[in-house]
């Protein structure tokens, strides 16, 4: 072989040897071509980095992409029909909870519209992921879900400390006697680097969820007692119970209806209400009241606002044992996965503990793990293009376990 063959022979090799490099760290990933009114006229392939994936999905060489909206006000515009929403039929939601084992006197109406359970049990399905369409013919299930989330708490003074995570979340829908299994895992700050929150949650509502929490300076899982749900979650202004609700510990009802007003209480001057004006202007409300069946917890009762049709929740209350009011939430889930209108997405939440003026705002970062920017918050554009969404990917139970809290998550 001549010495130019050989190099041209060495030059092919290489190049070959960087097509796999690359390829095998490249994510295949789908983006929504809009049409007319918003709406997804068809799909471009595409692909991303490695490090665009969250950890443990990034071993899953079949998990594939969906790119979000360009628009936020496309997934705004998803109605209840297209969502599979049918709040004036609770039969209907009692036969898609078929699965859960309730208290006597907690069971779902037959028939007519949603009493103050069936919200509060929905409201747990947008938590848990626990997601599917009430209204399509064909069978519509969220298989699980992975991504990461940030939280800046702030002081009554305004400083900032940031914490960012990733999670897990996976309906079973009754298998194995399972209704979700939730684990947030924080990757930042470096002094929380390693901790883990693990939740399973039954379908049997007699029994308490299992909670656990990885330390990694302690280097064991620990059990967080059922007792601990109005503990806040990971210091942030939200409670355990607010982020994995613990539907057979509260009594439900409706106590009224009221049509939302940005500019009337309890909505005016609410933290999280001036950057969703347009999201809530004019949505027409159900008023549930929950009060816990547990005596020892520290709160009196919760007041919760939703979507009479839509089942959005928007705003919710907490008082103590003696009536005042001390925290406010307002928490956005939207439609924003363009794949699939019915899947619920977390927008942003936003906590506020009056007593200490101290807040919480949850969201999707902005700019993610490996630095790229992925969304556009600016108020004349919310542009959701670059972010990626990871919703039935695959992953196996083993993400959702003790062990992978603390050898999966390093």
């Amino acid at each position: 072989m001549t010495r130019k063959k050989l190099l041209l022979s060495i030059a092919s090799v290489i190049t070959f040897i960087l097509i796999i490099a690359t390829n095998s760290f490249a994510w295949k990933a789908i983006k929504p071509v809009m049409g007319p009114g918003g709406k997804v006229a068809s799909w471009e392939e595409t692909t991303i980095p490695d490090d665009r994936v969250p950890i443990g999905v990034n071993e899953l060489k079949d998990a594939v992409g969906v790119f979000g909206y360009p628009k936020e006000e496309y997934g705004l515009k998803v109605t209840p029909e297209e969502a599979g929403i049918d709040t004036s039929d609770a039969g209907k939601l009692k036969r898609a909870y078929a699965y859960l084992k309730v208290m006597p006197g907690d069971e779902l109406p037959d028939s007519g519209p949603w009493n103050g359970r069936c919200y509060m049990q929905f409201q747990c399905s947008m938590l848990g992921m626990e997601q599917f369409s009430l209204t399509s013919k064909e069978p519509v299930r969220l298989k699980d879900y992975a991504g990461d989330f940030q939280f800046d708490l702030i002081d009554k003074e305004g400083r900032v400390r940031t914490r960012k995570v990733y999670q897990f979340r996976k309906a079973y829908y009754g298998e194995g006697g399972m209704r979700y299994k939730n684990m947030v895992y924080f990757f930042e700050p470096p002094d929380l680097k390693g901790m883990s929150i693990l939740v399973w949650k039954p379908v049997d509502e007699k029994v308490p969820d299992d909670n656990w929490i990885y330390l990694p300076a302690l280097r064991r899982v620990r059990r967080i007692a059922a007792a601990q749900k109005m503990d806040a979650f990971g210091g942030t202004d939200m409670t355990n119970d607010q982020i994995d609700r613990a539907t057979g510990m509260w009594d439900a009802k409706i106590t009224g209806e009221a049509t939302l007003d940005v500019e009337k209480p309890p909505l005016k001057g609410c933290y999280g209400t001036e950057p969703h004006r347009n999201r809530m202007q004019g949505k027409h409300c159900v008023i549930v009241e929950m009060i816990p069946r547990n005596k020892d917890w520290p709160v009196g009762k919760e007041v919760v606002y939703f979507d009479k049709k839509g089942a959005n929740w928007y705003y919710e209350e907490t008082y103590d044992k003696g009536g005042k009011l001390i925290k406010v939430l307002q928490p956005f889930m939207e439609h924003m996965y363009p794949k699939n209108p019915v899947y619920w997405t977390y927008g942003d939440w936003y906590a506020h503990d009056l007593r200490t003026d101290h807040k919480t705002m949850m969201y999707l970062p902005e700019i993610d793990k490996a630095g790229y920017k992925v969304l556009d918050y600016s108020p004349d554009k919310r542009d959701w293009s670059n972010y990626v969404f990871w919703f039935d990917t695959g992953y196996p139970d083993d993400y959702l376990s003790q062990q992978f809290m603390m050898t999966g998550t390093r």
